[in-house]
């Protein structure tokens, strides 16, 4: 794949004003969830926490931190890294500098041989997966520039940057290229070099004669708009850019197997009290988990890809058999280690005598495990501990 298909698979544009999309967000989905990521990171206090949270457009100053914040892309809006990868895809040169719309220094340069680029919002907006992606484009050397956080109105996002950055380095790291890219808070001696807008790069007449030579790819991957994906079961545009970057840097190759950085990643095992009731699957957010009984619903399979996961534990809230473990703490090669899905839990499937429900079959056993409880409790109000009513706000709850 040309170093242009990869700009525009990576790039992703939906509009320019940011929108909130509640039904998207965790709370909609998981009365039990913590997620804080969007309104931690705003700075000046647009998103109110709630459940989901509330954005004020009219406060709203469109750093663009939210997007790529936003485990789960409930925040849409036109991230500006499609024109950076567009830009980055066209130059010769594989030094660059990152600078912010806001840096008033962005003439001066930290080396001659460097260009610098100046990206929409905050460079707190453009996240791990945009990073790693500039890598794959085949820069060389990448200078995130925070010499200007300190006086800067989203100075507070400085920490978020330098967190990204280290993030990426852990993830280079698997092929040793983690020193490829840095943060630069100082700058000591400064360095006249070209300086780029990334949604308006300059056209000069080599430039033309360029884009004629390569068929016009440049111009098609900034024309090209892809979407968010329709379906609400799917993970943020970050997390979807960092997995398209690391396919094209190829886990196989990769050297080392670092532990990920974070609570970002996570991976899941399953026990065998596992009742096979798929409700893991139906209800988690970003698609990570499937549930594929036969056709001839005799047995089951509960398969993960782990490259989806976001650790926010909705199946192990949801888990009425409390089979399912979280582990925040993986190492690269289970989480991208196999293109395939990973196998947690198969068996026999039985059906219920009473509901007629599938469950994970046990010998001389004729009930789900929710009918036998009622069986067991034929007069009392309770419920199988872990089940959840619907009113409640957990999808696939029962009621009894």
């Amino acid at each position: 794949m040309s170093l242009f298909s990869a700009a525009e698979r990576f790039a992703t544009i939906d509009h320019s004003e940011i929108v909130l999309d509640g039904n998207r967000c965790l709370y909609s989905h998981d009365q039990f969830a913590s997620c804080e990521a969007c309104f931690a990171v705003c700075p000046v206090s647009a998103i109110q926490s709630g459940k989901p949270p509330a954005l004020d457009s009219g406060k709203c100053v469109t750093c663009l931190t939210c997007i790529q914040t936003c485990p789960v892309d409930a925040y849409a809006a036109d991230d500006g890294i499609q024109a950076l990868l567009t830009c980055v895809a066209r130059i010769e040169t594989t030094r660059i500098e990152l600078l912010c719309e806001k840096n008033p220094f962005s003439e001066q340069g930290c080396a001659s041989e460097n260009i610098g680029i100046r990206v929409r919002g905050c460079l707190a907006g453009l996240g791990v997966g945009a990073l790693l992606a500039l890598a794959v484009l085949g820069m060389e050397s990448i200078i995130i520039r925070t010499d200007a956080c300190a006086e800067c109105a989203w100075g507070m996002l400085q920490a978020l940057i330098d967190e990204h950055v280290a993030h990426t380095q852990v993830l280079l790291g698997a092929w040793e290229k983690s020193s490829i890219l840095k943060s630069v808070s100082y700058i000591q001696e400064t360095h006249m070099r070209p300086l780029w807008n990334a949604q308006n790069p300059p056209l000069s007449r080599r430039d033309l004669f360029r884009l004629a030579a390569r068929q016009g790819q440049v111009a098609l991957a900034r024309s090209i708009k892809q979407t968010n994906p329709s379906g609400i079961h799917t993970p943020g545009r970050d997390r979807r850019r960092i997995i398209n970057a690391v396919e094209h840097l190829s886990a196989s190759k990769a050297e080392n197997d670092p532990i990920l950085p974070g609570s970002t990643f996570a991976t899941v095992s399953v026990s065998d009290s596992c009742t096979a009731c798929g409700v893991c699957a139906r209800a988690c957010p970003t698609g990570t988990l499937h549930y594929l009984p036969d056709p001839e619903e005799t047995t089951f399979q509960l398969t993960m890809s782990p490259q989806f996961c976001i650790g926010c534990e909705l199946c192990a809230h949801i888990c009425a058999a409390n089979a399912i473990v979280v582990d925040h703490v993986p190492s690269f090669s289970q989480v991208f280690g196999s293109e395939d899905a990973s196998l947690l839990r198969e068996g026999d499937l039985a059906h219920c005598e009473k509901c007629k429900a599938g469950y994970a079959a046990v010998p001389e056993t004729h009930l789900c495990p929710v009918c036998s409880f009622r069986h067991k409790n034929p007069f009392g109000s309770m419920i199988p501990p872990g089940i959840k009513i619907p009113h409640q706000g957990l999808s696939g709850g029962r009621q009894p």
